[in-house]
């Protein structure tokens, strides 16, 4: 049976329910799902945990505070508040305003991220765009276009200070970022390797692998450069 023909699942208010087969899930309000889901398109706004994976075909959407004891994949993933995936994330599309954390790896095509994130495996895209306003941590991140920046909106600040304990540092680490055009500030890092390469301010990286170009601001920190080839 394909998700078109399965029944469609909702809960307004305050409700708990088993997991199972859907068309479309929509909670709204406080909910508790007892195992994965499997359906088209899932959607919650408020307060919800589910306690297993959820597969969504078409469009993941989250607004509130979302725990997901598993895994999520999906073509679209779209999160506005708190996220947190026990599992990996695997989606074409990642759109995320606030705080998400993954336990495990981030897999997508088009990332854009503002606020915070951490990511306890590999961070994957073929583009990358970070608007910081927090801590983003990855052990390792690989994308062909990198591109991290501070944001400057007001409104994401107050949402990261409701939401993240304080102290904490608007700053990028990870062990390894890898990708052909890097555009970085305000990162800590043992590696970084790219084709074109700009290290901006605010930066401490140990070494520095560049193909064609290499851009250092003055209030960078590179322990090591070295120009590669192939």
């Amino acid at each position: 049976m394909t998700t078109m023909n399965r029944p469609d699942f909702a809960i307004a208010g305050v409700g708990t329910t088993g997991g199972g087969d859907f068309h479309r899930v929509e909670l709204e309000g406080v909910s508790k799902v007892d195992g994965s889901l499997d359906c088209y398109s899932f959607k919650m706004n408020g307060l919800a945990k589910v306690k297993g994976s959820i597969c969504a075909v078409e469009r993941f959407e989250a607004s509130g505070k979302l725990t997901v004891d598993g895994p999520v994949k999906a073509a679209m993933a779209k999160i506005e508040g708190q996220a947190t995936v026990r599992g990996n994330l695997d989606c074409e599309v990642l759109q995320a305003n606030g705080f998400i954390k993954i336990v495990g790896d981030c897999r997508t095509r088009g990332c854009d991220v503002r606020g915070a994130m951490t990511v306890d495996g590999v961070l994957d895209a073929d583009r990358l765009t970070i608007y910081m306003d927090g801590p983003v941590r990855a052990e390792v991140i690989r994308a062909k276009q990198i591109s991290v920046s501070i944001t400057k909106s007001g409104t994401i600040k107050r949402l990261m200070q409701s939401i993240l304990p304080a102290p904490w540092q608007t700053q990028l680490r990870a062990d390894r970022i890898e990708g052909d055009d890097v555009h970085l500030v305000e990162t800590t890092a043992a590696l970084v390797r790219g084709r074109q390469v700009k290290i901006g301010a605010g930066c401490v990286i140990d070494r520095v692998e560049f193909g064609s170009e290499l851009i250092v601001h003055p209030d960078a920190v590179v322990r090591s450069r070295e120009r590669i080839f192939g």
